[in-house]
């Protein structure tokens, strides 16, 4: 059975060192739910509406308001106005089932975790760099209660209810690699974060989406390849997914499976510069022990890595403790 050591013999193990932490959905489990937004949007199987995700083979909202719009100006040129009128009224349902969606799966407001952001702090302060591959509000809210970690919009300004844009050569120690609910494209290709303007971040986040057409960025593609296209798409994301790959402190993984569906993600991990990986486990039973420890060696070996990996129980950083 491979070894299973508690965080703060992790912390020890690299005392003196940089560390970099990883977070998956095991992260913020506890406050939002990721079954998929699509799920929670209210958009009924089978209807033609849901049924153009599955023609498009995507989750992304985005792209079949867009598809409904292209149509929309096709109809119309052909002069079957009832028709576009109709195609237009379902993309303004789309973007009201992601507003939905967003509600039903997240808290309303940062003040609803109370206390909680004491032990969270403390648990994201033993790190220089933070990668994050949610993208609920969560670790955005910690943020903002604790100022913990620069995100690269520093050199930016307020604008509405929006600050920015992103700057690579800005201090950033935060790097959403899914994007995030709170990241919107300004139009320009300049990235934007919502801020909270007296009503909350959320409120924010889904007038926007239902009265201005303006989608957040974020990637819930369903396998690897497709995440890293959609990476790939978006300048900020690339650039995250960049800094990835040239990390040398040594990396925490906290809250993730390792599942095939991000394996974008670890080979960038073992491709970097790190020299050693830890990799928390919920309840570090034997069984998954062998399994995870089947999926790092398949990684490292891929990427021909000499990084080592050691396992540490995960409820032991005692991240979301009062």
């Amino acid at each position: 059975m491979p070894e299973v050591i508690d965080f703060e013999e992790a912390m020890i193990r690299t005392e003196g060192e940089d560390r970099a932490l990883l977070i998956g959905n095991g992260f913020s489990a506890q406050y939002f739910s990721y079954s998929n937004l699509l799920d929670e949007s209210g958009l009924a199987n089978g209807t033609p509406m849901r049924n153009l995700f599955d023609a498009l083979g995507t989750v992304d909202f985005e792209a079949v308001v867009r598809a409904l719009e292209g149509a929309t100006i096709v109809e119309r040129a052909y002069g079957n106005n009832a028709h576009s009128d109709e195609l237009e009224a379902d993309a303004q349902k789309v973007r009201e089932a992601l507003v939905a969606a967003v509600n039903a799966t997240h808290p309303a407001h940062r003040v609803e975790l109370g206390a909680k952001y004491t032990s969270s702090a403390a648990f994201l302060e033993r790190f220089s760099t933070v990668f994050s591959l949610n993208y609920d509000l969560l670790l955005y809210w910690v943020n903002l209660e604790k100022r913990l970690l620069s995100d690269g919009f520093g050199l930016g300004s307020q604008d509405g209810s929006f600050h920015g844009p992103f700057a690579e050569e800005a201090y950033c120690h935060l790097y959403n690699l899914h994007g995030g609910l709170h990241l919107f494209d300004d139009g320009t290709g300049e990235v934007m974060k919502a801020i909270d303007t007296g009503d909350g971040v959320i409120a924010t986040i889904t007038s926007t989406i239902a009265n201005k057409g303006r989608f957040p960025i974020y990637v819930a593609e369903g396998t690897s390849v497709q995440k890293m296209r959609k990476i790939n798409s978006i300048a900020y994301l690339r650039h995250c997914y960049d800094t990835l790959r040239r990390n040398a402190a040594a990396m925490f993984v906290y809250g993730h499976s390792a599942d095939e569906n991000d394996a974008h993600i670890y080979r960038a991990i073992f491709a970097s510069e790190a020299k050693h990986v830890y990799f928390g486990v919920y309840k570090p039973e034997e069984d998954k022990l062998k399994i995870l420890d089947g999926i790092l060696a398949k990684y490292q070996k891929t990427a021909g890595s000499s990084a080592g990996y050691t396992f540490f129980d995960s409820e032991s950083a005692k991240v979301w403790d009062t």
